[in-house]
């Protein structure tokens, strides 16, 4: 009897202790059951090729599921082993059992390909303009066709261009186009797996789309444009009132607001319509990208998005970029809290802690362009250019002939007739689509638009030149071939818009267009009006490179390890680079980076912190070339030919030089790297003024605490200790009641 109590006791002391440890990892197991369903692993060895004829997924939608999981078994994920990088053609080759090393056949090939691609990238973007400035379910149906069909002209063009022997093809030229055509994309799946990774993405693209939130109902509501009602607290609770989107209504209250409850409101609602729908959908589609990356040659698919930036150590170069800008944005993140302190308080912002990411006028916290009223400690200083515009009769069409002659000022050409009889550069009517500003090229090298709904204001009139900079690119590339009329890498197209926007946007330029009465004799001294303007930039540029490192660390990371506690990483990231924390709890159910189109839809994002680098080495040669005198951030190459002339030779090689050798043509042979010493030469004078006015702060960047850490970790409690499985006093008095029990027998 003793021994069987004794046996009885020491079960159910093993039991309980057992119960801890595993409450300790349930969540674990219960993500990687679910990515387990979702994203079977890789357990076979190949998939089928490409037949002829891309057949795309037209059944039902997967379903991918929380209910789905509860039968899944709990084992570990096991990867294949991806295959060397370098031999990505010669692999391709013996698994389509086709080996063509004829140079004339090649040639041939690429001829057909370029006119074959032109008129189907032509039709695409033609329907793409008409559902977007027509959005009607017709034209919503004519754009998926075409797109669809462009999607199986790749796989066929990728399947073709995979069978030459890139290795005995002498010509170097035809070589690099070969490869542009076999590297990257998701081709390699075969046709199945193919059609049902544009699927998914599809599925996730839609939601995001399609996702509504209903209306913040507490104090102080913002009113949404005329439909006020939508704020009271008689709808609130209706479905049928639950139509806010994100652009305008959610992103204009996220810009304005500064009531606290209301901006963590629609914060957490955004989250939750967009993330946790599409998290297991999500989940597949890593594993689909990483399958195609590894036929491709690449490890996983954050390897291949790196690729393109032509740079082996890419990773380290990032790194080491933001290492050199980071004691400048510390600065900047020290500067606004003391103004989000003063604005809402401690109990709601740490006078030494991170920033919590609902307060800084962005609905992803990327810029913080929109709270300069709160940073600043005073008045604005500049007057306003804004209100100037108006009262000299600016319209949206002289906003762009005055950017027209920006560039014919430098030498480069007027906009072509076509341009201005087809370009949308005012919202004509409410079947509109969205208003983000665009620049189109319709691939036939005589029809570029601009799709803008502009308003009289500063910003859209530095937005028409950004623009109208994409158009000069696309104007100066048309005699390249189809596969080189776009930049080296992502970034450039970016970087020189952005060039071009910082020699407009700048007091200097705005003076000589007659906006700005300020004298060109305060403009070149370090004034309040310099200072605000440089604040201003910095709010808009450096929390945006901090934000794309963020986010293509964290994508990159899951590319290579798996979804497994992803949320958490994904806060891990933006709290050490960035310095902000979720103003809520986030846990293993949220899937926070989805609530940003580029992460579900498939976009590489690391190009605008490349081009927010580069941009600044742009303007800085560009400067140099126009033989300016002073500080770089009064620079305005505004009438400078020679400044033209280097921006028209980078523009017209397109892709035809790899990134490196653009940028040694850009610097006239100086360097081929990146560099942020034109950036820090910029901010300059504000990383001064800055370090003055950050004097007696606790701390200069910000301070991590476990209650911070809590807020995003799951098994961490506000006061640092775990909080899953944690070990209570319930708990040790169970087992001493056990123990009694077992020495009474």
């Amino acid at each position: 009897m003793k021994m069987g109590a004794r046996s009885v006791i020491v079960f159910f002391i093993v039991h309980v202790i057992t119960s801890v440890v595993v409450s300790q990892i349930s969540d674990l197991r219960y993500t990687e059951a679910v990515y387990k369903m979702a994203a079977p692993w890789r357990l076979t060895a190949h998939d089928g090729l490409l037949r002829r004829g891309a057949r795309f997924y037209s059944g039902p939608t997967p379903r991918y599921g929380p209910s789905e999981m509860t039968a899944i078994p709990f084992r570990r994920l096991r990867r294949t082993q991806a295959p060397a990088q370098g031999q990505t053609q010669d692999k391709l080759r013996r698994r389509l059992q086709t080996n063509n090393d004829n140079l004339g056949d090649a040639i041939q090939f690429l001829r057909d390909f370029d006119r074959e691609a032109a008129e189907m990238c032509n039709r695409v973007a033609s329907s793409e303009w008409k559902y977007a400035t027509n959005s009607t379910e017709f034209n919503k149906r004519r754009m998926r066709e075409q797109q669809s069909l462009a999607s199986k002209f790749e796989c066929l063009s990728w399947r073709r261009a995979a069978t030459f022997d890139s290795s005995t093809i002498v010509d170097s030229g035809i070589r690099r186009q070969l490869g542009r055509i076999v590297q990257p994309g998701r081709c390699g799946l075969g046709e199945d797996k193919y059609a049902e990774l544009v699927h998914v993405i599809s599925l996730m693209k839609d939601n995001y789309n399609n996702a509504k939130v209903c209306p913040y109902h507490g104090p102080h509501a913002t009113a949404i444009g005329t439909d006020s009602y939508k704020s009271s607290n008689y709808v609130t609770g209706y479905t049928a009132y639950c139509d806010l989107k994100l652009e305008p209504d959610v992103a204009q209250i996220m810009e304005s607001s500064r009531v606290e409850q209301e901006l963590r409101y629609y914060w957490s609602a955004w989250r939750e319509k967009t993330g946790p729908p599409v998290k297991n959908t999500f989940m597949r589609y890593l594993d689909l990208a990483n399958q195609a990356a590894e036929r491709h040659g690449f490890s996983d698919a954050g390897e291949q998005m790196r690729s393109v930036y032509d740079d082996s150590d890419f990773f380290f170069t990032v790194n080491d970029l933001w290492t050199r800008v980071q004691p400048l944005y510390k600065q900047l993140v020290t500067f606004v809290r003391k103004g989000l302190v003063r604005q809402y308080g401690e109990h709601v912002v740490r006078s030494d802690g991170p920033l919590p990411a609902h307060l800084l006028g962005n609905i992803w916290a990327q810029n913080w362009r929109n709270i300069l009223d709160i940073a600043r400690p005073g008045p604005p200083e500049t007057p306003d250019v804004s209100g100037e515009l108006v009262r000299q009769g600016y319209t949206p069409l002289k906003m762009f002939q005055t950017a027209e002659e920006f560039f014919t000022s430098i030498g480069l050409p007027p906009m072509a007739p076509e341009f201005w009889r087809n370009s949308m550069l005012q919202k004509a009517n409410e079947m509109f689509g969205h208003c983000t500003a665009s620049a189109w090229d319709f691939c036939n090298k005589v029809d570029f638009r601009i799709k803008q709904c502009t308003q009289v204001n500063l910003e859209d009139f530095v937005n028409a030149h950004h623009e109208m900079t994409h158009v000069q690119y696309y104007m100066q590339y048309t005699n390249q071939p189809f596969l080189y009329r776009e930049g080296p890498n992502p970034a450039f197209h970016e970087a020189l818009a952005n060039a071009v926007s910082l020699s407009v946007g700048g007091p200097n330029h705005l003076q000589k267009l007659g906006l700005l009465n300020t004298p060109v004799s305060v403009l070149n001294g370090n004034t309040m009006v310099n200072i605000e303007y440089l604040l201003n930039v910095a709010l808009d540029k450096l929390p945006f490179m901090a934000f794309s490192l963020a986010l293509e660390k964290w994508r990159w990371y899951v590319f290579e390890k798996g979804p497994i506690g992803m949320n958490a990483r994904w806060w891990e990231l933006r709290l050490r680079y960035q310095g902000i924390i979720p103003p809520v709890a986030r846990g293993f159910e949220h899937f926070d980076a989805g609530a940003k189109y580029h992460v579900i839809s498939d976009q590489d994002y690391i190009k605008y912190f490349v081009a927010t680098v580069l941009q600044f080495q742009v303007f800085s040669e560009l400067c140099q070339a126009s033989h300016h005198v002073g500080p770089l951030h009064t620079c305005d190459f505004y009438r400078s030919r020679e400044a033209g002339r280097i921006l028209g030779d980078v523009m017209q090689q397109g892709a035809s030089l790899t990134s490196t050798q653009l940028m040694k043509l850009l610097t006239r042979g100086k360097t081929s790297r990146l560099s942020v010493e034109p950036l820090l030469d910029f901010f300059r004078p504000l990383e001064a003024w800055l370090e003055l006015q950050n004097r007696g702060e606790p701390i200069i960047g910000w301070s991590s605490k476990m209650e911070d850490i809590a807020l995003f970790q799951p098994f961490v409690d506000r006061n640092g200790r775990s909080s899953a499985g944690k070990f209570t006093l319930n708990t040790l008095i169970s087992i001493l009641t056990l123990v009694y029990v077992y020495f009474i027998f």
